[in-house]
């Protein structure tokens, strides 16, 4: 890629692998540990990426960074990535050959994700089995959002989420379904619910 070094477009390209993948924008350690670098090496790396705008800060924490819109192109037509369940934790983000066309800055930007919900334990916040959710990739969040969130690494679910000590709570609005609790490293935040869209 033009006016990129060999290895700022190596970790340029793992990002965006990382990110085509349904998951985060990878932390310093991520990055690091792929590439076998240390993480100020990972930071100098970062800072080169943003500074030659293909990358952008989302925050002013050192390491929340975005894929700038101007490389990372989210069309007017989402691909819906498969099922999230508001219920058990089923596979992350698998793909169907579904597409729907909206206007990406209705959601606020940023790195977006189209899925199917199913389930019923969010209907207390009017989420409904079959609704379409646009979740935006990140990792920060407060106990007001209804989150993606990945259990054990490999799955997800869609759910508000509680920390007591070392335990994470994956709460629903349905009073019917029990609260599920994970060991707190075992629970990552992938992305925040920013709109649903439902047929009618």
């Amino acid at each position: 890629m033009k006016g990129l070094t060999n290895i700022q477009n190596s970790v340029l390209t793992f990002i965006k692998k990382h990110v085509d993948a349904g998951v985060p924008f990878p932390s310093l350690r991520e990055i690091a540990g792929y590439f076998g670098f240390g993480h100020t090496t990972a930071r100098f790396h970062l800072m080169a990426l943003e500074r030659k705008g293909y990358i952008k800060k989302r925050s002013q924490r050192v390491s929340d960074y975005m894929l700038a819109e101007d490389h990372f192109n989210i069309p007017s037509t989402f691909d819906l990535v498969a099922t999230i369940p508001a219920g058990t934790p089923l596979a992350i983000f698998e793909g169907t050959e579904d597409t729907f066309t909206v206007d990406n800055n209705f959601f606020g930007g940023g790195q977006l994700k189209a899925v199917y919900i199913s389930g019923e334990s969010m209907n207390g916040d009017s989420i409904s089995d079959g609704d379409i959710g646009i979740i935006r990739l990140q990792k920060d969040w407060n106990k007001r959002d209804i989150v993606a969130v990945r259990v054990n690494g490999d799955e997800i679910t869609l759910k508000r989420i509680r920390i007591k000590k070392n335990i994470a709570e994956l709460i629903p609005s349905n009073p019917e379904f029990p609260v599920r609790r994970f060991p707190a490293e075992e629970v990552e935040i992938v992305g925040k619910l920013v709109g649903i869209i439902r047929k009618t």
